[in-house]
Order: structure tokens, then C-alpha cells, then sequence
């Protein structure tokens, strides 16, 4: 494997050895890029080939000197990519100027595909710190952070412990030498505890892992939240219930005429008169006092059982004015929850018809996407075919306007010459005139 990434390093050096590697790789799920020193330059060819491609899940990048202009340029790719799980950035400088920092920590907020990130030694300072804090607040698919021998420091823990207070998928942050300080580290191995129980919960609640999550103390309390279940609203545990209520046989039973069973308005009278007849038989003070107290103290609690049957009364009238509207609501609440049903149903079959038409409008547009790169190469064909011929006519006329001037020049000569010409011959012509003249003047 060694071998094989010292030959990515060697070939990667230049773009069209790049493209060649990309082109090969295009319906692969892995892309690596490991050690082959593409720097920026090369990470623009990378971020379009994964705007295009919807075949890669794990990319592999570490230790290509990755910058922030180069980590721009990833992030713009990683936006439109909808199939990308794993991003392996280790061993670059994206921190290094925290503009980069910022752009990969803004797509990320809303990418719903990558579950893992790697972006061990990286230079990200307590600003880069920041924006992965921010991140981890809205993100809601990341499982596995590395963060390992960054320069967080203090205040870069603080800031990613805040987003992480925000987050519930995280199950795994690795922050080894990246000097956030012993205290944020135990904050944030109990946030991920947190994250794993509620995870473990979620998945299976009677699953080992939960229990396993549910024996440590500090996240018993969240596996006993998600181990509630729906319906039974506010109703009181089992255990508490018999608590409250002891046993029948526990319970003292009431007998003579005391019974409240057998309790009667004549029977309250039938115990004052009996009470006012012993006061009259006492002969100390202090015992007709004892007695009179009793009797004023049976008047007291006979108006608050007065009290306490009219407020059984008002309260069981409350009770089954409550009980209708419990049983009204509760039908409706089934009638809401069949059509919730229903619709979600509705909502699963759209979606699933949705991702049937996604996936053949994927195959059109690859195929279009396919069409389109062969006009393109036809019309550049065609376009240094008319550039060339294009050249050869420029030269054609080029030399047909010499031939041209060439002509003009000898047509120019040639007027002159027939002009002369014809000054000579007449010329002659006087000449010959005179001569005549002269011939006839001397025959006469």
C-alpha cells in the first residue's frame, strides 16, 4: 500500500495525470488521493468531479498540503455531492488561514450524507475551533470527529464543547494533543456518552448495548426518558402505585357503629347527648373541661366530614366531566393518529416513487451530461477545423490581393505604354502628312 501511494504521489504531479486518475475512478465508491501532492490546484479538479459523480462514498486526501483556497474549492463540490460518507483530510493545512476552515465548516451544517471526518493535523486554531462548534450545532449526521494534534487550545475547547452541548449524533471525537484541557475532555467524553446512550436507546431499548448504557449513572436518567413509552402519559409506575396503596389485609377494618358504612346523622346526635350526659355526671372541673372539649372537637370534624362528602360530590362530578373529555379526546386522538398513519403512509409511497423517478432522471442526466461532453468535443473539433480553414483562406486572399496589386501595377505600365503609343503614332501620322505634302509639292 506504501508502493501504491508513492506512485499516486509521483503521477498526481500534473493536471492531466489527475484527470486520467479521476476518469478511471469515476464509478469507483473510493477515491484516494493519499500523499499525492495535488495541492489547491488539483482540489478544483477533485470538487467537480465530485459535483458530477454520484457513485463515491469515501475520499481520501490526507497529506496534499490542502490550504484554504483548496478547502473552498472542496466544499463548493461537497454542496451538490449527495452520495460522499466518509471525508479523510488529515495531514493538511486547512487551518491554517481560517477562511477555509469556515467554508468546509458551512457546507457541512447541512450535508446529510457524511458520517465521518477526519481532520487530524490540520493547524485549526481556536477560530477554526469555532466554526466547527457552530457546525456541530446544526449538523445532524456526523458520527466520527478526529481532531487529534490541532492547536485548539482553551478556548477552542470551550467553543467545540458548546456545539457539542447542541449535538445528539455524535458518538466519537478524538482530541488527543490538541490542548483544549483536562476539564473540556471529561465534558466531552460524558457528551458522547450521552450521545451513545440515547443512540443505544433509540436503536433497540432491551438491547445489551442499552443496558450496558442505562448502568452508568450519569446517563441512566436519559435511557430511562427514552425507555417510556408513549401512552402512558403521566400514569404512575407500578412500583410507586403499590407503594401508595398498601395491602388489604395491612388496612385496619372499621366495626361497631363507628363503621362509615353504617355511620348515620341520628348516630352523630345519639354520641353528643351521650357526651352531654357524661359531662353532667363529672364532678371535677378539669373532667367536665376534657369533656367539653371532645364534644366541641367531634363538632369540628363533623363539618369537615361535611365538608370533605361535599367535596367527594363536587369532585366526582369534576372527575366524570374530565372522564367524557379524556374519552372524547382520546377517540379523537385515535382518529388524529390513524390519519396521521395514513398520510405517512401516502408520504413513504410519494417518497418511494420520488426516488424511483430521481434514479431514472439520474440515468437521463447522466446520459444528457454523457451528450452533452461529445457536442462539446464535436464542436470544438469543428471549431479548429473553421479556425484552420478559416487561416487558409485569410492566406488565399492574402495572395490574391498581391496577384491583384501585381495586375494593377502591369495594367498601369500597359496604359502608359498605349498612351505613348499613341502620341507616337501621331506623331507619324503628321509626319506622314507632311511628307505627302511635301511628295505632291514637288511631282507638281
Amino acid at each position: 500500500r506504501i508502493t501504491g501511494c508513492a506512485i499516486v504521489s509521483v503521477v498526481m504531479n500534473n493536471i492531466p495525470a489527475l484527470l486520467n486518475h479521476l476518469d478511471a475512478n469515476r464509478e469507483s465508491p473510493t477515491l484516494s488521493l493519499a500523499y499525492a501532492s495535488i495541492s489547491d490546484e488539483g482540489i478544483v479538479e477533485v470538487s467537480k468531479f465530485l459535483r458530477d459523480n454520484p457513485f463515491v462514498k469515501y475520499l481520501d486526501l490526507r497529506g496534499n498540503n490542502i490550504q484554504a483556497k483548496g478547502a473552498m474549492a472542496l466544499a463548493n463540490g461537497i454542496k451538490i455531492n449527495r452520495s460522499l460518507r466518509s471525508l479523510n483530510l488529515k495531514w493538511n493545512a486547512i487551518g491554517k488561514d481560517p477562511s477555509g476552515m469556515q467554508a468546509l465548516c458551512d457546507v457541512l451544517k447541512s450535508n446529510l450524507t457524511i458520517g465521518h471526518v477526519d481532520l487530524r493535523n490540520n493547524r485549526i486554531n481556536n477560530v477554526g475551533a469555532k466554526y466547527l462548534g457552530e457546525m456541530l450545532t446544526a449538523n445532524t449526521t456526523i458520527t466520527h470527529l478526529d481532531l487529534s494534534w490541532n492547536d485548539l487550545g482553551a478556548d477552542g475547547g470551550l467553543a467545540l464543547l458548546e456545539g457539542l452541548k447542541h449535538n445528539s449524533t455524535v458518538l466519537d471525537c478524538q482530541l488527543s494533543g490538541s490542548k483544549v484541557g483536562e476539564e473540556t475532555m471529561h465534558e466531552v467524553a460524558f457528551l458522547l456518552r450521552r450521545n451513545k446512550a440515547s443512540a443505544a436507546y433509540k436503536a433497540s431499548p432491551n438491547s445489551t448495548g442499552a443496558q450496558m448504557a442505562a448502568a452508568d449513572p450519569k446517563t441512566a436518567a436519559l435511557g430511562k426518558a427514552v425507555e417510556k413509552a408513549p401512552g402512558r402519559g403521566n400514569q404512575a409506575p407500578a412500583a410507586e402505585t403499590d407503594e401508595e396503596a398498601p395491602p388489604a389485609e395491612e388496612q385496619p377494618l372499621k366495626k361497631g357503629p363507628q363503621a362509615k358504612a353504617n355511620w348515620t346523622p341520628k348516630d352523630s346526635s345519639t354520641l353528643m347527648l351521650r357526651l352531654m350526659m357524661k359531662e353532667r355526671e363529672q364532678v371535677l372541673p378539669e373532667d367536665k373541661l376534657f369533656y367539653q372539649q371532645i364534644a366541641e372537637h367531634i363538632d369540628k370534624l363533623l363539618l369537615e366530614t361535611s365538608k370533605h362528602k361535599q367535596g367527594r360530590v363536587d369532585g366526582e362530578e369534576r372527575e366524570k366531566l374530565s372522564t367524557t373529555g379524556f374519552l372524547e379526546r382520546e377517540q379523537r386522538y385515535i382518529k388524529e393518529i390513524r390519519q396521521a398513519e395514513e398520510a405517512l403512509q401516502r408520504v413513504i409511497s410519494e417518497k418511494e416513487f420520488s426516488q424511483k423517478e430521481l434514479a431514472a432522471k439520474t440515468v437521463s442526466l447522466n446520459q444528457l451530461n454523457d451528450q452533452s461532453t461529445s457536442e462539446v468535443r464535436e464542436s470544438v473539433v469543428s471549431q479548429e477545423k473553421s479556425a484552420a480553414e478559416e487561416q487558409q483562406l485569410r492566406k488565399e486572399l492574402r495572395e490574391l490581393q498581391v496577384e491583384k496589386n501585381t495586375l494593377q501595377d502591369k495594367l498601369a505600365l500597359n496604359v502608359k505604354d498605349l498612351e505613348l503609343l499613341e502620341q507616337e503614332n501621331e506623331r507619324l501620322r503628321q509626319h506622314v502628312k507632311s511628307f505627302q505634302r511635301d511628295v505632291n509639292e514637288i511631282l507638281a
